[in-house]
């Protein structure tokens, strides 16, 4: 009687779940639809629209060498974290800031978000991927800025090497 009553249930528990994975009442691949069309970008706030305009100008006077525009930009006591883990200050920024010639290709910065922390300061995160030796090169940088009367200031920036993808060849 016990086998009889377990081969039924086995038996209709297994017709059960393939009926119920065809009507769509189980799901087979959890957000799915997500997956295929995520979410549209959230619009940025005005606050978080100056930040990411602030540091698009910012990156645009460093690929232009111009060097008068990011030394006004950036703190004296700014402090840079390389992907290496090596500190730098504002005058070592300043000596890599000169017009280039034969720059390459220049990379692609996307991904841009901003974390609010009071009225006047922010993180300005965004994504970077150079092509560097027949190899993208992907990295997160997060840049700290702080709002000084009218005018934003650097104070911090932390580049992150994304190396699962610099070497995932």
């Amino acid at each position: 009687m016990k086998t009889r009553l377990l081969t039924a249930l086995l038996s209709s528990l297994l017709l059960f779940i393939p009926a119920m994975a065809q009507t769509g009442g189980v799901p087979v691949v959890p957000a799915a639809e997500a997956l295929e069309q995520p979410a549209p970008p959230k619009p940025l706030t005005p606050f978080a629209q100056a930040a990411v305009d602030t540091q698009k100008a910012f990156l645009a006077a460093l690929d232009k060498g111009d060097a008068d525009y990011v030394k006004n930009a950036v703190a004296d006591d700014f402090v840079v974290i390389g992907t290496n883990g090596d500190m730098g200050t504002k005058a070592e920024l300043l000596e890599y800031v000169h017009p280039h010639e034969n720059k390459g290709p220049a990379p692609i910065l996307y991904d841009f978000q901003v974390v609010q922390l009071s009225d006047t300061a922010a993180v300005v995160t965004y994504k970077s991927a150079t092509p560097h030796g027949g190899i993208d090169r992907y990295q997160h940088l997060s840049d700290t800025w702080v709002k000084v009367g009218d005018q934003w200031k650097l104070k911090f920036e932390q580049t992150t090497l994304n190396l699962w993808s610099a070497h995932d060849l």
